[in-house]
């Protein structure tokens, strides 16, 4: 499936006659092709939530619009457009005592008809989603008991069994340790290159960014959006710009392995007087 924005922007509404400015400082536009992950970056209140709210038609653009397959999204009836876009939000504690696999079979809806109930096959759907993302164990707990990095992986879990051809996540490291963020980012590179399910990501992790993404599109306040191959648009003056912090990147290689991550400065330790160089201490 192919997803495009075209010079789309947003703002609210603050009276009848009072309006804010335009969120985004400059219209945005991009394609996103079969298989491919964008990753959105930039600081809190960027409007990186709304953006992902207007492509998927929950907000509706004040200008601009969004195509899929070159088709307007609102032209595509709300039932076929959820089948083929699974959107995860940010995960909240559900007050609700649903167990984890009804919460994963609620993804189902689309192939639900409204006076049926779920069938054997939802629920194997709901088993396949919930071993994918490695939380099947879980399945028959309340939501209410498993922590907020676990509701998460339910919550991708129950946008993967109605099948999307693209997956748009909002934050959805939050709330996870490591080792479930890892989870996370390997699942989605899975998708992505086994069954060309197409990524958007809202991510405060720019070595996320870099593992995961094929283009990024950044956005700050009174900032022209910048979007683009990561190694292009990820330099280091652009973070200082877009995040107002000093950072380095860095690059090295082991064995046939490559890795690229950025480091705050402010967070480099000190080198004590008379210590040697790292350059002098390598080479000897």
């Amino acid at each position: 499936m192919k997803l495009e924005v075209l010079e789309g922007n947003f703002y609210y509404a603050k009276k009848k006659k009072e309006v804010l400015p335009y969120l985004y400082e400059s219209n945005i536009s991009f394609t996103l092709e079969p298989g491919n992950i964008m990753a959105i970056l930039g600081p809190n209140g960027a409007g990186k939530t709304t953006l992902l709210k207007c492509i998927t038609g929950l907000n509706d653009w004040k200008t601009g619009e969004t195509l899929i397959d070159d088709v307007p999204l609102k032209k595509i009836p709300h039932k076929e457009m959820w089948k083929r876009i699974g959107y995860v939000p940010q995960a909240h504690k559900i007050v609700f005592g649903f167990s984890i696999e009804d919460l994963v079979v609620m993804g189902r809806a689309p192939y639900i008809s409204s006076l049926s109930k779920p069938s054997k096959g939802d629920y194997e759907k709901a088993y396949e989603a919930l071993e994918e993302v490695g939380i099947s164990h879980l399945a028959k707990k309340s939501c209410n008991e498993v922590s907020g990095g676990e509701l998460q992986l339910a919550l991708i879990a129950r946008t993967l069994v109605s099948n999307p051809e693209i997956l748009i996540l909002d934050e959805p490291e939050s709330h996870l340790d490591i080792q479930k963020q890892v989870t996370i980012l390997e699942t989605l590179k899975r998708l992505a290159r086994n069954h060309h399910i197409s990524c958007i990501i809202n991510t405060h992790y720019p070595n996320h960014a870099f593992y995961l993404a094929d283009q990024v599109l950044m956005l700050a306040k009174n900032k022209k959006a910048v979007i683009g191959p990561v190694q292009s648009v990820m330099t280091e003056a652009r973070m200082k710009e877009y995040f107002n912090i000093e950072l380095r990147k860095l690059i090295f290689e082991e064995q046939d392995l490559l890795f690229e991550t950025m480091i705050p400065i402010a967070l480099a330790a000190k080198r004590e007087v008379g210590e040697c160089q790292y350059n002098d201490f390598i080479s000897k």
